[in-house]
């Protein structure tokens, strides 16, 4: 099996960035699924990308990555 990391430093897709948006707002990968009118696998398989996109060790840590990168980039 090859190193799924290269993805690292990679910009965010459209779908990956929508996907990580909705993810803040709590949504479950299955309520993303349905609202996304996809199949929970295809969330999940998205999701593992952007992980591996953002330099995340976890999901989880991908949203707050992401959500942190949002803040910033905010005006103030």
């Amino acid at each position: 099996m090859s190193n799924p990391e290269p993805l690292r430093g990679q910009p965010l897709s459209p779908g990956e960035t929508t996907l990580l948006r909705y993810l803040t707002q709590g949504y479950t990968v299955a309520g993303l699924a349905l609202r996304l009118g996809t199949r929970a696998a295809t969330v999940r398989r998205r999701a593992e990308r952007a992980r591996r996109k953002l330099g995340a060790t976890t999901l989880d840590h991908a949203v707050q990555l992401y959500a942190q990168q949002q803040a910033a980039a905010r005006p103030r």
